[in-house]
């Protein structure tokens, strides 16, 4: 046969080149449909129920003297620098008799948001409770100089680029769900090595490392889900017995003790326990990612428990509390109330992103929002910031009312990136910032400077990371006398 200028034989069959190149094209629309259709619609995590053949990864926090919890905030690789530091200065402080780290006192660390990526590290790299912190002469020793070097490069590290590539090269871009699996992925290859929740277990048994309290948000109803292998129980705090039995307490109707009841309810932390599902086999790194998300950029992660039609899904942790204060408070509190503990430390290691530094801008901004310089961070923020005001009349009023221990037996140290204090003629100005552009003359100038360095996955200059860091070291060191005060 033959062909003409729209036909051509191919194996001894005639075929419309015209058509076969319209078939082609449409084959090849419907591969990338077909990979896109995986992307468009959110990847869900099943998780099975608890086993009761199986030891539960749930495990009780051992009465003692005094607690110490640590809670590390939200603030990208901002707040994973600023705690991996601050972790680092708290092991540098002697404390005894005998004498050794502090950092071997602390009993939880608590997390949110880019912080948790601080914890998950420390809880997956950290060295084995038998490796000496301090040498005799009170000394980082060199395993733990190694350590603390390393975890403070890695937390500087980019994972915005990797992020990037890894959903351009897997169709990912479509949907923020599959963006935090990418970061899930991205943290298991990076230092997570795909360490499960019994993984965790086993080194807080064997005393390697604190209790671990990874705090994200369930979007289904707003309530704070904290994955922890903390019984449940010993995470509530039972606000009405204290306030009951306060000094002038006089009496409620039947209305407003229920009202309180059912609120305060709506404020507790919610646990693995409460949504039945098996702790052991999750992935330290998904509880990360999802505390880490950010919608619409990156996550929710989607969850449900097997066998059940109920869909969880968990994001944000920072959505009310970005210090990750909250669920540690409320440990601390159970514990004094029901005699599991005699005193308690607290102290926050907190670099949010201050509120007003995104004041100053807007008070500078004539030509209102559009969709490209919308500043998406500001609607929770604000939400945020009446609820900071709020909590903070909270305890205030309660610690004055003696509803809650006095400071004797209930410390909390807030220490902020930006409250840092630098020398006057700025010697102590870090190598890396004294060639730049605009020179650091003076300690306002490296308030602002710290106040301005942006939440990211990424900290780009060497002077912003140096100045993070050791606004952590200055802070504690100034805190010093206090801790130790307190601790004796």
């Amino acid at each position: 046969m033959t062909s003409s200028s729209t036909e051509k034989e191919v194996h001894g069959f005639t075929v419309n080149v015209a058509a076969s190149h319209a078939l082609t094209a449409w084959v090849a629309v419907g591969i990338v449909l077909s990979m896109l259709s995986g992307c468009v619609s959110s990847p869900v995590y099943t998780v099975p129920p608890p086993n009761p053949d199986q030891t539960s990864c749930s495990h009780p926090m051992k009465p003692g003297d005094t607690l110490i919890g640590v809670a590390i905030s939200g603030g990208g690789s901002r707040a994973a620098l600023f705690g991996a530091a601050g972790l680092e200065a708290l092991a540098k402080l002697q404390v005894g008799p005998p004498a050794h780290s502090l950092l071997e006192d602390v009993s939880m660390i608590s997390s949110v948001s880019g912080g948790s990526m601080a914890t998950s590290y420390f809880a997956a790299v950290k060295p084995r409770k038998d490796v000496p912190i301090l040498t005799a002469s009170g000394e980082l020793s060199t395993e733990y100089q190694t350590f603390f070097a390393q975890y403070k490069k890695t937390m500087n590290q980019d994972y915005e680029s990797p992020l990037f590539w890894r959903n351009m090269t897997r169709l990912r871009w479509f949907n923020p769900a599959w963006t935090a699996k990418s970061l899930f992925e991205h943290l298991n290859n990076k230092f997570l090595n795909e360490l499960t929740f019994k993984d965790v277990r086993e080194r807080e048994l064997s005393g390697d490392i604190p209790r671990l309290l990874i705090n994200t948000t369930l979007y289904n109803d707003g309530r704070r889900f904290v994955v922890t292998t903390l019984p449940h129980e010993q995470t509530q705090y039972d606000l009405l017995r204290d306030v009951s039995r306060s000094v002038g307490a006089g009496p409620r109707s039947k209305e407003s003790v229920e009202l309180m009841k059912v609120k305060w309810a709506s404020l507790q932390s919610v646990t693995p326990q409460v949504l039945k599902l098996d702790l052991c086999p999750i992935r330290l790194g998904a509880a990360v990612a999802a505390s880490m998300s950010f919608p619409p950029v990156i996550g929710p992660i989607t969850f449900k428990v097997e066998g059940e039609d109920r869909y969880w899904h968990v994001g944000d942790g920072g959505l009310s509390d970005n210090m990750g204060l909250e669920s540690l408070a409320t440990v601390a509190l159970s514990a004094l109330q029901q005699n599991r503990a005699g005193r308690v430390l607290l102290i926050a290691f907190d670099s949010s992103f201050p509120f007003q530094v995104g004041s100053d801008r807007l008070d500078h901004f004539p030509e209102g929002f559009t969709l490209f310089n919308y500043d998406y961070g500001r609607i929770p923020g604000i939400m945020e910031e009446r609820a900071l005001a709020y909590r903070t009349l909270y305890f205030r009023t309660m610690a004055e009312q003696g509803m809650l221990p006095d400071e004797t037996r209930l410390k909390f140290l807030q220490l902020r990136h930006v409250d840092a204090v630098w020398k006057d003629d700025m010697s102590d100005l870090p190598e890396s910032c004294k060639n730049e552009k605009v020179k650091l003359a003076n300690p306002p100038m490296v308030k602002k400077r710290l106040a301005s360095v942006v939440t990211r996955l990424w900290i780009e200059s060497n002077c912003d990371r140096d100045l993070v860091a050791m606004a952590a070291e200055k802070l504690v060191a100034a805190r010093k006398d206090e801790i130790l005060k307190f601790l004796q």
